[in-house]
């Protein structure tokens, strides 16, 4: 018998939401799914190498966080050899994001030339190739060329907007989650846990499972209200803080000792905007924003300070001096061959 019980499952993409985009999209959530999208880059490099090459198309579904730091971070990285496309259904970029951050990605974002789209819904994504007598694009594999490219139909979201068809070589979707939770059950069995609509499962204060005092949630497959009713953020930050209550509150029932009601701080929000480029916003300092190299700088102490051992950190530390090192010296190099080429 399992004296205590903590589902701390997380969430994945819920990447089949329309047609096409579970065939020709890419999620970006894990491990594998970055490495995925390095090897897709990777690839489309080697192939437009050369400079009669057309350039490479990537498009972005979502700009909420990871869409805003995955559209920065791939447009730096192709520079003058592709366009970034980034597709959002509001009319804003991280809508929820401190204003301070909403404004330092925005300038990031629009100093790269990033194709913004806001206000769109995707409506569905389908595959063509290139005919190469023609030029033009059909949807038979058969008789157009190799040159495969995505086709995503936009509708527009909101009043005064028109639909719009874009092309890309890559598509990447980073809109939609839902919680691990839902893989536990059989499909054609009740639920033995409560959820809400987002497949989340419902908690007391003390993140205990409504109904299961036995069983404790966290994170993303968790659903928690805070004072004023809102549902907390799926966020690391608040899965750390989390992580901490849940931890005493396990120890605490196990010794009859009184739980305590989970109360989330919000300490500010971080982002990567580039190799170099961060903005960080702490509620501590209202109105303070540290954005470009010395948010980047804040950012990753930050992280190194929230490494669990000082074994941890040391080795974190090490790591990034070790890369700065050698990203500075290939950007020397680089620097030193334009001017010898120029010359």
């Amino acid at each position: 018998m399992i004296a205590r019980l903590v589902l701390a499952l997380g969430a994945e993409a819920k990447i089949d939401v329309v047609p096409g985009s579970a065939e020709y999209a890419l999620p970006f959530t894990t491990l594998e799914h970055a490495l995925k999208v390095e090897s897709e880059l990777k690839m489309l490099e080697r192939r437009r190498f050369g400079k009669k090459s057309p350039p490479i198309q990537v498009a972005i579904v979502g700009l909420g966080y990871s869409g805003v730091e995955l559209a920065a971070t791939i447009s730096e990285r192709l520079k003058n050899t592709g366009t970034v496309k980034a597709i959002n259904f509001q009319t804003t970029i991280c809508p929820n994001a401190p204003p301070g951050n909403r404004e330092a990605a925005l300038k990031v974002l629009e100093s790269q030339n990033i194709q913004l789209f806001l206000g769109y819904s995707v409506n569905c994504i389908r595959e063509v190739y290139a005919s190469e007598d023609s030029g033009s694009m059909v949807a038979d594999a058969k008789v157009g060329g190799d040159d495969k490219k995505l086709v995503l139909e936009l509708q527009a979201a909101q009043r005064g907007l028109q639909s719009q068809v874009l092309e890309a070589d890559l598509v990447l979707w980073t809109v939609g989650s839902q919680s691990q939770i839902l893989r536990l059950q059989p499909p054609d069995a009740p639920y033995v846990i409560p959820l809400n609509g987002r497949g989340q499962v419902e908690t007391e204060e003390t993140l205990q499972v409504k109904g299961h005092p036995r069983t404790f949630a966290i994170g993303d497959s968790a659903a928690l209200r805070d004072p004023s009713g809102k549902f907390l953020p799926a966020n690391a930050q608040v899965a750390f803080q989390q992580a901490d209550f849940a931890g005493w509150n396990l120890w605490a029932a196990i010794n009859d000792r009184p739980l305590l009601p989970f109360r989330f701080q919000n300490l500010g929000e971080m982002m990567t905007l580039g190799r170099n480029d961060a903005a960080i916003t702490a509620n501590f300092i209202e109105g303070l924003t540290l954005e470009g190299p010395v948010g980047h700088a804040a950012r990753k102490l930050v992280y190194c300070l929230r490494m669990p051992t000082d074994e941890h950190r040391v080795k974190v530390g090490v790591s990034w001096l070790a890369k700065g090192a050698v990203d500075s010296l290939a950007s020397l190099q680089t620097a030193v061959s334009n001017i010898i080429a120029g010359s």
